[in-house]
C-alpha cells in the first residue's frame, strides 16, 4: 500500500463522475482527500466545472500511478 501525500498527482474515481479522473491531492482527512481535478473525460466536464474542479474522494478510490504515468500525464 502506498502512502498518499499532499501534492501527489493521482488517478481517482468518484460516484459523482462517470469515469476516472486525474488530480492533485490538496488536503488529507482521516479516510478521504480533497483533490483538485486537472484531467477528466469530456462527458464529466459540466459536473467537474460545477464542483469548481475540486472533489472530496475516499482514500480507497485513489490510485497512485507509477512515476512514468505521472510524468506522461503532466
Amino acid at each position: 500500500m502506498t502512502t498518499i501525500k499532499i501534492g501527489d498527482r493521482c488517478k481517482c474515481t468518484s460516484p459523482l463522475l462517470t469515469d476516472i479522473f486525474w488530480g492533485r491531492v490538496e488536503k488529507l482527512y482521516s479516510l478521504s482527500a480533497l483533490v483538485s481535478v486537472d484531467t477528466y473525460q469530456e462527458k464529466d466536464a459540466e459536473k467537474v466545472l460545477e464542483l469548481n474542479k475540486r472533489l472530496i474522494v475516499s482514500i480507497a478510490t485513489i490510485e497512485q500511478p507509477e512515476k512514468e504515468d505521472t510524468q506522461r500525464n503532466n
